[in-house]
Protein backbone atom coordinates (compact mmCIF):
# COMPACT_ATOMS: atom_id res chain seq x y z
CA UNK A 1 0.00 0.00 0.00
CA UNK A 2 1.40 3.42 -0.95
CA UNK A 3 2.19 6.30 1.43
CA UNK A 4 2.84 3.95 4.34
CA UNK A 5 -0.88 3.49 4.95
CA UNK A 6 -0.67 -0.25 5.50
CA UNK A 7 2.18 -2.60 6.21
CA UNK A 8 1.73 -6.34 6.65
CA UNK A 9 3.67 -9.58 6.64
CA UNK A 10 2.95 -11.56 3.46
CA UNK A 11 3.71 -14.83 5.25
CA UNK A 12 1.09 -14.08 7.88
CA UNK A 13 -2.36 -14.90 6.50
CA UNK A 14 -4.41 -14.84 9.68
CA UNK A 15 -4.85 -11.05 9.61
CA UNK A 16 -3.03 -10.51 12.89
CA UNK A 17 -0.16 -8.14 13.62
CA UNK A 18 -0.91 -6.02 10.56
CA UNK A 19 0.16 -2.40 10.98
CA UNK A 20 -1.88 0.53 9.71
CA UNK A 21 -0.58 4.11 9.85
CA UNK A 22 -2.98 7.00 9.36
CA UNK A 23 -3.26 10.66 10.24
CA UNK A 24 -6.05 12.27 12.22
CA UNK A 25 -7.19 15.87 12.39
CA UNK A 26 -9.30 17.76 14.87
CA UNK A 27 -10.68 21.28 14.62
CA UNK A 28 -12.38 23.41 17.25
CA UNK A 29 -13.92 26.82 16.60
CA UNK A 30 -13.51 29.30 19.45
CA UNK A 31 -14.94 32.76 19.99
CA UNK A 32 -12.10 35.20 20.82
CA UNK A 33 -12.33 36.93 24.18
CA UNK A 34 -9.31 39.21 23.97
CA UNK A 35 -7.24 41.10 21.43
CA UNK A 36 -3.97 42.95 21.12
CA UNK A 37 -3.45 45.95 18.87
CA UNK A 38 -0.45 48.05 17.95
CA UNK A 39 -1.40 51.71 18.41
CA UNK A 40 0.96 54.65 18.19
CA UNK A 41 1.93 58.13 17.15
CA UNK A 42 4.09 59.26 14.23
CA UNK A 43 5.27 62.88 14.09
CA UNK A 44 7.52 64.77 11.69
CA UNK A 45 9.39 68.07 11.91
CA UNK A 46 12.49 69.73 10.45
CA UNK A 47 13.72 69.99 14.04
CA UNK A 48 14.34 66.81 16.05
CA UNK A 49 13.41 68.35 19.40
CA UNK A 50 10.11 69.59 17.98
CA UNK A 51 9.30 66.17 16.52
CA UNK A 52 10.09 64.50 19.86
CA UNK A 53 8.09 67.00 21.90
CA UNK A 54 5.09 66.73 19.59
CA UNK A 55 5.25 62.95 19.74
CA UNK A 56 5.53 62.91 23.53
CA UNK A 57 2.56 65.25 23.93
CA UNK A 58 0.33 63.22 21.62
CA UNK A 59 1.47 59.88 23.05
CA UNK A 60 0.75 61.01 26.61
CA UNK A 61 -2.68 62.30 25.60
CA UNK A 62 -3.47 59.03 23.85
CA UNK A 63 -2.34 56.94 26.83
CA UNK A 64 -4.37 59.05 29.25
CA UNK A 65 -7.48 58.56 27.12
CA UNK A 66 -7.01 54.77 27.15
CA UNK A 67 -6.53 54.73 30.91
CA UNK A 68 -9.76 56.72 31.26
CA UNK A 69 -11.55 53.95 29.34
CA UNK A 70 -10.39 51.39 31.88
CA UNK A 71 -7.38 49.96 30.05
CA UNK A 72 -4.78 49.25 32.74
CA UNK A 73 -1.14 50.27 32.59
CA UNK A 74 -0.19 46.58 32.71
CA UNK A 75 -2.01 46.13 29.40
CA UNK A 76 -0.02 48.87 27.64
CA UNK A 77 3.64 48.49 26.75
CA UNK A 78 6.01 50.11 24.29
CA UNK A 79 6.43 47.97 21.18
CA UNK A 80 8.77 50.28 19.24
CA UNK A 81 10.34 53.71 19.51
CA UNK A 82 12.50 55.08 16.75
CA UNK A 83 13.81 58.27 15.18
CA UNK A 84 14.40 58.33 11.43
CA UNK A 85 15.79 61.07 9.20
CA UNK A 86 13.57 62.15 6.32
CA UNK A 87 15.05 62.63 2.87
CA UNK A 88 13.65 63.52 -0.52
CA UNK A 89 15.34 62.82 -3.82
CA UNK A 90 15.45 65.05 -6.87
CA UNK A 91 17.59 64.64 -9.98
CA UNK A 92 19.59 61.96 -8.23
CA UNK A 93 20.38 64.21 -5.28
CA UNK A 94 19.42 63.64 -1.66
CA UNK A 95 17.89 66.47 0.36
CA UNK A 96 17.45 66.35 4.12
CA UNK A 97 13.92 67.34 5.20
CA UNK A 98 13.82 66.64 8.92
CA UNK A 99 13.00 63.85 11.35
CA UNK A 100 10.26 61.32 11.89
CA UNK A 101 9.59 60.07 15.42
CA UNK A 102 7.49 56.93 15.85
CA UNK A 103 6.27 55.54 19.16
CA UNK A 104 4.21 52.35 19.01
CA UNK A 105 2.43 50.62 21.90
CA UNK A 106 0.99 47.13 22.23
CA UNK A 107 -2.43 47.41 23.86
CA UNK A 108 -4.24 44.37 25.25
CA UNK A 109 -8.01 44.65 24.91
CA UNK A 110 -9.81 42.36 27.35
CA UNK A 111 -13.33 43.52 26.54
CA UNK A 112 -13.90 43.04 22.81
CA UNK A 113 -17.09 45.08 22.98
CA UNK A 114 -14.82 48.07 23.62
CA UNK A 115 -12.34 47.34 20.83
CA UNK A 116 -13.78 49.85 18.36
CA UNK A 117 -14.21 52.48 21.07
CA UNK A 118 -10.62 52.03 22.26
CA UNK A 119 -9.25 52.48 18.74
CA UNK A 120 -11.46 55.50 18.01
CA UNK A 121 -10.55 57.12 21.32
CA UNK A 122 -6.84 56.60 20.69
CA UNK A 123 -7.13 58.18 17.24
CA UNK A 124 -9.16 61.11 18.57
CA UNK A 125 -6.40 61.77 21.09
CA UNK A 126 -3.38 61.72 18.80
CA UNK A 127 -2.82 58.19 17.50
CA UNK A 128 -2.27 57.95 13.75
CA UNK A 129 -0.90 54.40 13.55
CA UNK A 130 -3.13 51.40 14.28
CA UNK A 131 -2.18 47.94 13.02
CA UNK A 132 -1.95 44.23 13.70
CA UNK A 133 -5.09 43.52 15.67
CA UNK A 134 -4.59 39.94 16.87
CA UNK A 135 -7.52 38.04 18.34
CA UNK A 136 -7.02 35.23 20.84
CA UNK A 137 -8.63 33.25 23.63
CA UNK A 138 -7.59 33.46 27.26
CA UNK A 139 -7.07 29.68 27.57
CA UNK A 140 -5.99 28.35 24.15
CA UNK A 141 -4.68 25.09 25.61
CA UNK A 142 -8.16 24.01 26.65
CA UNK A 143 -9.42 24.39 23.07
CA UNK A 144 -6.33 22.71 21.65
CA UNK A 145 -6.84 19.74 23.98
CA UNK A 146 -10.36 19.37 22.60
CA UNK A 147 -9.01 19.45 19.04
CA UNK A 148 -6.34 16.91 19.98
CA UNK A 149 -8.94 14.52 21.37
CA UNK A 150 -10.96 14.82 18.15
CA UNK A 151 -7.81 14.16 16.10
CA UNK A 152 -7.05 10.94 18.02
CA UNK A 153 -10.60 9.65 17.48
CA UNK A 154 -10.39 10.61 13.80
CA UNK A 155 -7.15 8.66 13.44
CA UNK A 156 -8.65 5.57 15.07
CA UNK A 157 -11.79 5.72 12.93
CA UNK A 158 -9.70 5.98 9.77
CA UNK A 159 -7.62 2.97 10.81
CA UNK A 160 -10.80 0.94 11.32
CA UNK A 161 -12.04 1.90 7.85
CA UNK A 162 -8.73 0.83 6.30
CA UNK A 163 -8.79 -2.45 8.22
CA UNK A 164 -12.34 -3.32 7.16
CA UNK A 165 -11.67 -2.32 3.55
CA UNK A 166 -8.61 -4.59 3.34
CA UNK A 167 -10.23 -7.44 5.24
CA UNK A 168 -7.80 -7.16 8.13
CA UNK A 169 -8.89 -8.81 11.35
CA UNK A 170 -10.39 -6.43 13.88
CA UNK A 171 -10.33 -5.16 16.58
CA UNK A 172 -7.23 -3.03 16.19
CA UNK A 173 -5.15 -1.45 18.93
CA UNK A 174 -2.96 1.68 18.87
CA UNK A 175 0.74 0.91 18.69
CA UNK A 176 1.82 4.57 18.73
CA UNK A 177 0.20 8.01 18.53
CA UNK A 178 2.40 10.96 17.55
CA UNK A 179 1.28 14.54 17.98
CA UNK A 180 2.25 16.76 15.06
CA UNK A 181 3.21 20.41 15.30
CA UNK A 182 0.30 22.58 16.34
CA UNK A 183 -1.07 24.62 13.46
CA UNK A 184 -3.88 26.92 12.55
CA UNK A 185 -2.98 29.94 14.69
CA UNK A 186 -4.90 32.97 13.52
CA UNK A 187 -3.02 35.63 11.62
CA UNK A 188 -3.14 39.33 12.41
CA UNK A 189 -6.01 41.46 11.20
CA UNK A 190 -4.43 44.56 9.69
CA UNK A 191 -6.18 47.87 10.22
CA UNK A 192 -3.30 50.09 9.02
CA UNK A 193 -3.31 53.87 9.43
CA UNK A 194 -6.73 55.26 10.24
CA UNK A 195 -8.50 58.33 8.94
CA UNK A 196 -9.06 60.55 11.98
CA UNK A 197 -11.90 62.32 10.18
CA UNK A 198 -14.10 59.20 10.09
CA UNK A 199 -17.55 60.10 11.35
CA UNK A 200 -18.69 56.65 12.42
CA UNK A 201 -17.15 54.25 14.91
CA UNK A 202 -14.58 51.70 13.80
CA UNK A 203 -16.26 48.28 13.42
CA UNK A 204 -14.19 45.41 14.82
CA UNK A 205 -15.35 41.89 13.93
CA UNK A 206 -13.38 39.17 15.75
CA UNK A 207 -15.18 36.28 14.05
CA UNK A 208 -14.12 32.79 15.13
CA UNK A 209 -10.69 31.28 15.68
CA UNK A 210 -9.91 27.89 14.15
CA UNK A 211 -7.73 25.76 16.42
CA UNK A 212 -6.36 22.56 14.89
CA UNK A 213 -4.51 19.47 16.06
CA UNK A 214 -2.98 16.68 13.97
CA UNK A 215 -1.74 13.25 14.99
CA UNK A 216 -0.22 10.26 13.24
CA UNK A 217 -1.36 6.91 14.58
CA UNK A 218 -0.02 3.43 13.99
CA UNK A 219 -2.42 0.59 14.79
CA UNK A 220 -2.01 -3.16 14.88
CA UNK A 221 -4.63 -5.87 14.47
CA UNK A 222 -5.06 -8.13 17.48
Amino acid sequence: MENGLYRGNRSNDNGKNKKITVSGEGTVMAAPNRATATIGVRTESPNLQDAQADNAQKSNAMLASLLNLGVTRDDIKTADFRIDPIYTYEDGKQFFQGYRVTHLFTVTIRNLDQAGLIIDTAVENGANEVMNIQFSVADPQAYYNQALSIAVVDSYNKAQIVARTLGIQTPISPLSITEETQKGAPGPFLVASLDTSAASGTPIEPGKLEIKATVTGTYVSL
